[in-house]
């Protein structure tokens, strides 16, 4: 009987030695850093193209509202400077004042990623009401697109009629 539990005593010393002496190799499983690094790496470049086109929509509105219309089109790409110069950019702009009033003040910045694009929404208020500008700029930072539309009513704050 003894010898029986030696023996078995001795298989189970073996058998965690042998586990022990195991190369970690021979259960590893591959880890998922490429694929998050990778992931982590475009959105970084993500972040820094919108920090960039965020950055763009600020001058391209600060210009204009200084009354600069040339310094506002000097980040736009060479469809943009084709389709939009700086004399008309000035007009529609001084149209946008005439119809809301003078800016008073830039909201908090949307911004997303869409088809290659950063896309940036920056809400603004004038006297007379919110106009949302919508700037996209392209890989290489350059703006692509420049929208100005009327800021949605939230609802439940429509004015009502009195009686």
């Amino acid at each position: 009987m003894p010898r029986v539990l030696l023996a078995a005593t001795l298989l189970i010393l073996a058998g965690s030695t042998f586990a022990a002496a195991q190369h970690p190799a021979a259960s590893a499983r591959p880890h998922p850093a490429p694929k998050a690094h990778a992931n982590a790496v475009a959105g970084q470049a993500d972040a820094a193209r919108i920090e960039a086109c965020t950055n763009a929509a600020n001058a391209l509105v600060d210009n204009l509202e200084k009354g600069d219309a040339k310094a506002a089109t000097a980040d736009f790409d060479a469809n943009m400077q084709a389709n939009l110069d700086a004399d008309r950019l000035g007009a529609v702009w001084k149209q946008v004042g005439e119809q809301a009033g003078k800016l008073q003040g830039h909201g908090t910045p949307q911004n997303m990623m869409y088809e290659g694009y950063a896309v940036i929404t920056l809400p603004l208020q004038f006297e007379k009401g919110g106009v949302n500008a919508q700037v996209a700029c392209d890989a290489d930072g350059k703006v692509a697109g420049f929208f100005l539309r009327p800021a949605a009513v939230p609802s439940g704050s429509a004015p009502t009629s009195g009686g």
